[in-house]
Order: C-alpha cells, then sequence, then structure tokens
C-alpha cells in the first residue's frame, strides 16, 4: 500500500481536503458546457453542416461532462475508494467510447475541413490520453493509493478543462469565421 492508505489516514479524510477543488471543477464544466451550447447554437447551420466542427463539439462537450463525472464521483460520500475506482474506470472507458465516433467522423471529412488536421488530431488524442488517464487513476484507487489518484486527477482535470476551453475558443471562433454565418446573417 501506498499514500496515505499506508499511513493509516482515512480516505474519507482525504477527499474532504480535496472538497473544494472538485465542487469548483465540477461547477466550471457545467458552467463551461452550458456556455458550449449557447454558442453554437448561435450558428448552429455551421455546425450542423461540417463533420469535423460537429464532431469536436461533441468531443469538447464530452470533456466537460467527464470532468463534471470525475467531480461527482470524487464528492460522494463515501468511505470506501473502490466505488470512487469504479466509477472512474467507468467515466474513462466510457468517455473514451463516446469520442470514437466523433474521432472517426471528423477525420473523414472529405469537403473542405472547417478545422485543420493538426487540430482535430491534438484535440482528439489529447482528449483520449486524459480519458485513459482517468481509468488508470481509477485502477490506482482500487489499489487504496488515492493519494497517488487524487494528485494524478488533479492533472487530468485541469488538463481536461484547459483543452475543452481550447477547443471551445477554436469553435466559437471557426463558427463565426465561416461564409455560411455571413451570408446567413446578410441575405442578398
Amino acid at each position: 500500500m501506498m499514500g496515505r492508505a499506508a499511513k493509516g489516514v482515512r480516505y474519507g479524510d482525504t477527499l474532504q481536503s480535496w472538497h473544494d477543488f472538485y465542487v469548483t471543477a465540477g461547477a466550471a464544466a457545467a458552467t463551461l458546457a452550458g456556455l458550449l451550447f449557447v454558442g453554437l447554437s448561435l450558428h448552429i447551420r455551421v455546425v450542423v453542416s461540417h463533420r469535423d466542427v460537429r464532431s469536436l463539439a461533441r468531443a469538447t462537450l464530452t470533456d466537460f461532462v467527464a470532468v463534471l463525472l470525475i467531480a461527482l464521483a470524487v464528492l460522494t460520500p463515501t468511505t470506501d475508494s473502490r466505488t470512487t475506482a469504479t466509477w472512474l474506470i467507468a467515466v474513462g472507458v466510457i468517455s473514451l467510447g463516446l469520442i470514437v465516433r466523433p474521432t472517426l467522423e471528423g477525420f473523414r471529412t472529405r469537403h473542405p475541413r472547417a478545422l485543420g488536421l493538426r487540430v482535430l488530431i491534438s484535440r482528439f488524442g489529447l482528449s483520449a490520453v486524459c480519458y485513459a488517464g482517468v481509468a488508470s487513476i481509477g485502477v490506482l484507487f482500487s489499489r487504496q493509493n488515492y493519494e497517488g489518484g487524487l494528485s494524478g486527477l488533479l492533472v487530468v482535470v485541469t488538463l481536461l478543462l484547459v483543452i475543452a476551453v481550447r477547443n471551445t475558443w477554436d469553435l466559437l471562433v471557426t463558427v463565426a469565421d465561416r461564409p455560411e454565418v455571413a451570408t446567413s446573417r446578410h441575405p442578398r
């Protein structure tokens, strides 16, 4: 055994010290997901007409929801780290599964891409690495290394939020810059 579990500190006590971080991360993810919906709905024609934009929007929403679910898993009142482990492994695996289809659709785009191939590779790839990290950290929790797991989650949650915010910015700038938006605002 490693971390605080070996030193006799209870799981619940360790989680309590991270409470404010996960409340903040969950609230930020939920708020930003709502703003993503609002921002994209203003330019829905571009979103639905470009597979790569639609795919990145799905992946970005998945990032926000994953952070929210991680926060909920850590904030759930439990005295057993295996419960949290199960949730984290499930969130990581399901999130990976949820971005497979959007990733493939984003790369299969035949008409000119609204987003560059490099952007798609880096954004989908970074999200996939983070989801694998969440599942791996779930394994740490199952082995009672919750101190190391919580430190790892700090990195993963922060990365997912940064990736999702960056994706959101790229999406909003891309959809606002598309010719379809200009023509829909100023009909001829």
